[in-house]
């Protein structure tokens, strides 16, 4: 198969891809709007609030998302409906059950972080919770139908309509709260979720339906992606948690300026994700682990492509990047930006890792993994801000993602025979064809 040649790459690939830019831009302009508007702790405790509010999304979307896909896709017609239902019905109770959690929590986390405000921010994200819903469902439908088209819109409306209302209040020199910005978050997520019924309500009206043989089949696959998700954001996010319980917010915010690079790494590696996995869930019933073998070592080379020049750019040019983005007092950011683009090239072998064993029907070693991992990273973490202060929670996250990418790559050499040098080989292969394809054009058609 050429992915040149397949139109399910070719249309999957832009709608996802306009995504992802779409999402950086309004996440980047927000960000470097925000950070000259808001004091350092206020900006701090902002980073603190997005980090538990996505571990909640993220965690949520595992347990029902993945599993959604994987059976509605090899689904009979009469089936599907139901399939559905019921993951919407535990869509419901899941976010149901973490609004509950979190309101539990905000008090404590306001102590552990000294950040009062952070409580009431907590409380008022309850109804972004509840909208999401809906949000989220009408995503994952879109996405077992291998239609990427609403997505990309019900997001850009999302995520466009925040970054506006900042840009208002940037522009008029207005001052804006916290428990504002958290408000018109919501109001972000209603107006996606408009958008993105536009694009379902012809073949789907979400609606409880209480069919436990499929409600547990759902939960007993999503429950390892769930707990493979939550791993995943404790491990991406126990940096700067840490950092605001050992140290103070100020520092967070540090952090979270040179984290925001990072986000350029998550376009390609979230994009080739998000498509490998209900290709790749598809092939496995057509063709069996040959094919995620294939899947596996080629989106990897593909991303590594991708990534090495703009990683090595970031690298030399640190300190001018950090200077454009949010200005001379985030300057202590260069060095851990610097760190974080190191290791940010392990990241698609490790994504990857993932989408390979869900797509096999075996996310528990991806679970099993992933707490393993977390373990690691705390406590690498824990250590290396101990002794050197705020950069050290980018060694020790570095230090836990060399051990992850070692670990990936010995499961799976032995659970499908993947090869890590096969991936240089299709990163090399990309270049080449790159190159003839530039100088082609260059040259102009035969005479």
């Amino acid at each position: 198969m050429s992915f040149a040649k397949d139109s399910y790459w070719m249309k999957s690939g832009l709608y996802t891809l306009l995504q992802r830019v779409s999402a950086l831009l309004f996440g980047l302009g927000g960000f470097m709007i925000l950070v000259r508007i808001l004091p350092k702790d206020q900006f701090g405790t902002l980073a603190l609030f997005t980090t538990v509010i996505a571990l909640v999304e993220v965690a949520r979307n595992g347990l029902v998302q993945n599993a959604q896909i994987k059976f509605a896709a090899s689904a009979k017609e009469e089936e599907l409906p139901i399939i559905l239902n019921s993951s919407f019905t535990l869509n419901f109770f899941v976010t149901i059950l973490s609004i509950v959690i979190l309101i539990g929590l905000a008090y404590p986390l306001s102590l552990l972080w000294s950040s009062p405000k952070i409580e009431m921010m907590f409380y008022l994200s309850t109804a972004t919770n509840l909208i999401l819903i809906f949000f989220s469902q009408f995503t994952f439908i879109q996405q077992a139908k291998m239609d990427f088209k609403g997505i990309f819109y019900s997001n850009f409306v999302r995520q466009g309509s925040y970054f506006v209302v900042i840009c208002i209040y940037f522009f008029s020199g207005m001052i804006i709260s916290l428990e504002m910005l958290v408000i018109y978050q919501a109001i972000g997520a209603v107006l996606g979720t408009i958008i993105g019924y536009g694009y379902v309500r012809g073949y789907y009206k979400p609606r409880l339906l209480f069919h436990w043989e499929w409600i547990k089949k759902l939960f007993n696959y999503g429950k390892f992606v769930f707990g493979t998700n939550i791993s995943a954001m404790i491990f991406s996010s126990i940096d700067q948690v840490i950092l605001g319980a050992m140290l103070m917010p100020v520092q967070v915010a540090v952090y979270n300026t040179a984290t925001r690079m990072n986000n350029f790494v998550d376009i390609p590696v979230a994009s080739v994700a998000s498509i490998v996995f209900p290709k790749s869930a598809q092939r496995v019933e057509e063709s069996g682990s040959d094919a995620v073998v294939y899947l596996y070592e080629r989106s990897v080379g593909l991303l590594l492509a991708i990534l090495v020049p703009p990683v090595i750019a970031v690298i030399l040019l640190a300190k001018p990047i950090i200077m454009i983005i949010a200005g001379e007092q985030y300057l202590a950011a260069v060095p851990i930006l610097q760190v974080l683009m190191v290791v940010a090239l392990f990241r698609p072998f490790i994504r990857q890792f993932g989408t390979a064993l869900d797509s096999l029907g075996k996310p528990k070693i991806n679970f099993r993994m992933l707490i393993i991992i977390s373990v690691v990273n705390v406590i690498a973490n824990y250590s290396c801000i101990t002794l050197f202060g705020t950069i050290g929670a980018a060694v020790g996250t570095a230090s836990a993602l060399l051990v992850f990418f070692v670990s990936t790559q010995v499961i799976l050499k032995k659970e499908i025979n993947a090869k890590t040098h096969h991936t240089f080989i299709y990163m090399w292969d990309f270049y080449k064809k790159a190159f003839t394809t530039v100088t082609n054009k260059l040259k102009g058609p035969a005479r």
